[in-house]
């Protein structure tokens, strides 16, 4: 269950940060919130790839029981 968070709350926080950086973009000027918006993206993306890494460890541990 844990993977499933990690993903979903990876994919939210993209999402999120994501469309308040297109909007911070639109405005003139690049600035803190741009490099704030981008770090909350790679943040997003390293719990997204974490869980994914997670929910391949736990599909090759069941099919390890199964043999």
């Amino acid at each position: 269950m844990k993977h499933h968070l990690m993903i979903a709350l990876g994919l939210l926080m993209a999402v999120m940060f994501s469309y308040r950086l297109a909007n911070a973009i639109l405005a003139p000027g690049m600035g803190l919130l741009e490099l704030y918006l981008l770090g909350g993206i790679i943040l997003a993306a390293a719990l997204i790839f974490g869980g994914l890494k997670e929910r391949r460890h736990v599909r090759e541990q069941a099919q390890d029981q199964e043999r």
